[in-house]
């Protein structure tokens, strides 16, 4: 948050708002940057990028479990293959974290069950992108 002009570290504030405002804009498409060139903070070009890209969730997660389903080890090492998979389980779970009891009046474990699940499905994923080679040992 802005402080108010005259407050001591204000000038410090707007220095290292500047500096970021900078490392921001220099990582943008031109086309994104002239569309928050009259942002006056740091927060404001955030919010901003927020509110246009922030919605993409469900169709980058729909995307992502299109592509898991998909993945099938084709003759690469098992290592190779489940190398390809996590990095698409790990992707998705940063844009779709697990659920966590926040009621803090109760005694389940909610954040376990659904680990526990995570971790099945994840198996079934890997096992059924196996090679047609290893179905003696799947089952």
């Amino acid at each position: 948050m802005k402080p108010e002009t005259g407050v001591d570290d204000y000038m410090m504030w707007m220095k290292c708002d500047a500096m970021i405002k900078g490392w921001l804009t220099a990582a943008m498409e031109k086309n994104i940057r002239d569309s928050v060139r009259y942002a006056n903070t740091t927060s404001e070009i955030w919010k901003d990028l927020l509110e246009r890209f922030g919605k993409e969730i469900a169709p980058r997660s729909y995307e992502l479990k299109q592509k898991i389903a998909a993945t099938k080890q084709h003759d690469t090492s098992i290592s190779t293959y489940y190398t390809n998979l996590r990095s698409l389980w790990d992707e998705i779970l940063s844009i779709q974290p697990l659920h966590h009891c926040s009621c803090n009046k109760c005694s389940c474990d909610i954040g376990k069950m659904t680990q526990e699940y995570q971790e099945k499905e994840r198996l079934y994923q890997f096992l059924m992108g196996w090679d047609p080679d290893f179905t003696v040992i799947k089952t």
